[in-house]
């Protein structure tokens, strides 16, 4: 009788062991979008990375991590297709600076809680140039914990949602999506840089059948220009469309609102824009971009508020009450700096923004 408790004693010890050393080993594995971490916030807006984060977690027996490896992050299903060449010239040295900076390493010693409070913001946990590979690491960690799938790559085609018809307060939108995106609409900003939210009260919208129709209480009275919709997948799957190439190439879906205004009704008078009705700060913040083309010269010099071109802070041709900087100078990421006018020389500039008619017209530094 002693002989078979002992014996059962012993068997019950050995399985608690093995339990324990089947928790003690086990090795997670998560990933998590680079990309879109500022969305659908433009501020500040950096050139999308396309690509995911992917780790290896090893975490013993009480939920401790033990070491976090990369996991193939840049290769097959981490980097969106016809992104390689991207990848490896502009976001791979990113990726790299803040793994051989330590980054990896600081999320050892921790629990999933412990992770979930860290603050990634520069000054912090992050890295120095790299908070945005920062933040998605800690989400891949998280998501190994949670066995949760980082958002895969939105392969649209242009707007994801696409102007149908403008009748009277309505306007109808068709959607392109993956069936299995499930479109939820958080709100509608005006502006190229999506800093003013839409009040909600001033219009309602419905999403069914493959369409978002948006009545609004009166359509007359909104600003004039770009207005982004903000869609986002409720489900999590998929990112958001993208504003990649800038608002008139990207998936983000939009509608226009146009000024009424003519081509003579905007002008330049010899040191900045002006406008024969409405703000010229609405007109400002509705550019889509700034072409500056140097006489016998073939390539153009772009300025653009929003896009892959790069931030906001590389804006500089014109002020905030469309007062053209003359002397400004481009500095690019090589350190390298050059004139947007040369003295002497004639420019043709052009002028484009949503809602308004183009603004061409001719300049020499004297």
């Amino acid at each position: 009788m002693r002989a078979h408790r002992l014996s059962a004693l012993v068997v019950a010890v050995c399985l608690s062991l093995s339990a324990g050393c089947t928790l003690a080993d086990r090795t997670l594995t998560g990933d998590a979008n680079v990309d879109q971490r500022n969305y659908p916030s433009t501020v500040p807006f950096i050139h999308p990375p396309f690509y995911n984060v992917k780790v290896a977690v090893d975490v013993d027996d009480k939920g401790v991590i033990t070491a976090v490896k990369d996991n193939g992050t840049g290769k097959t299903d981490s980097v969106q297709d016809g992104n390689e060449d991207l990848w490896e010239k502009k976001n791979k040295p990113y990726f790299d600076a803040a793994v051989n900076g330590g980054l990896l390493d600081k999320f050892v010693g921790r629990t999933a809680d412990e992770v979930r409070k860290m603050d990634m913001q520069p000054g912090a946990d992050a890295v120095s140039g790299a908070t945005m590979v920062s933040a998605a690491v800690q989400e891949a960690v998280l998501n190994a914990f949670e066995g949760k799938a980082g958002k895969t790559f939105l392969n649209v085609e242009g707007q994801a949602l696409r102007v149908e018809s403008v009748q009277g307060n309505v306007i109808t939108m068709t959607s392109v999506l993956p069936e299995d995106f499930q479109p939820q609409l958080l709100d509608i900003r005006w502006g190229v840089r999506n800093e003013a939210i839409v009040p909600a009260e001033n219009y309602t919208a419905d999403l069914t059948d493959g369409k978002l129709i948006i009545t609004f209480k009166d359509i007359a009275s909104l600003k004039a220009g770009y207005y982004y919709v903000n869609l986002v997948d409720a489900g999590g799957k998929y990112r958001s469309p993208s504003f990649e190439g800038g608002p008139a190439a990207a998936q983000a879906p939009y509608f226009i609102i146009d000024s009424g205004l003519e081509t003579k009704d905007i002008s330049f008078d010899g040191k900045g824009i002006a406008l024969s009705g409405g703000s010229i700060s609405d007109y400002l913040q509705n550019i889509e971009h700034v072409r500056i083309q140097a006489e016998g010269e073939e390539k153009a010099t772009e300025q653009e508020i929003v896009g892959h071109h790069g931030t906001a802070a590389s804006f500089i041709i014109l002020d905030e009450n469309g007062i053209l900087n003359a002397e400004g100078i481009v500095k690019a990421r090589n350190g390298d700096e050059s004139s947007l006018f040369a003295a002497g020389k004639q420019y043709s500039v052009t002028v484009s923004a949503f809602g308004y008619p183009a603004l061409v017209f001719n300049y020499m530094r004297e």
